[in-house]
């Protein structure tokens, strides 16, 4: 029997928003100046909005952590989430950006942030699940054998198929 999905490590640009929004800013740190409709377009609109809430409460409600690491700006990343209403999902220590520590400490190197925090909660291989939509970092993720992957293949944000696919992981 497979366990039940503890954890799952989120890329952010086109990954939870369909757009890139590192490249739609020119790579702005902050971007507190755009509008609420920015985001919410860069989320793909309110309807996909709403089902990403619905996709991060199944999740909480299954005791699954949610974590970012991504190559954009922390801030960035937390301005954003906040606009669409999606940051209570995540813990402040949970989102790494290019700007952390951990990501500065090891490179980029996404999968080795991944298997610190695996490691410091004594999360297995099969406990935990990493979605990006970059296969470079897929399969270095891969390779590295840390822990179960999603590529997210349109770079457009996770579809509605990718969603039912990690939700299919949890505790019932």
């Amino acid at each position: 029997t497979q366990k039940p999905l503890r954890i799952v490590f989120y890329d952010f640009d086109q990954t939870l928003p369909v757009i890139h929004i590192f490249k739609e800013t020119n790579g702005a740190n902050d971007v507190s100046e755009k509008s609420d409709q920015f985001f919410v377009d860069a989320f793909g609109g309110e309807e996909r909005i709403a089902r990403l809430k619905k996709h991060f409460e199944r999740l909480a409600q299954a005791e699954v952590k949610c974590n970012i690491v991504s190559y954009g700006y922390t801030a960035v990343i937390k301005e954003s989430l906040t606009r669409v209403g999606l940051i209570g999902f995540f813990k402040t220590e949970a989102i790494f950006g290019r700007d952390s520590e951990a990501l500065t400490r090891f490179k980029g190197k996404k999968h080795k942030v991944i298997s610190e925090e695996m490691d410091s909660e004594s999360i297995s291989y099969e406990e935990a699940f990493f979605v990006d939509d970059s296969k470079k970092n897929i399969d270095e993720c891969e390779e590295a054998e840390t822990c179960r992957i999603l590529h997210v293949h349109e770079r457009r944000g996770l579809t509605e198929e990718d969603l039912l696919f990690l939700e299919g992981g949890l505790k019932k």
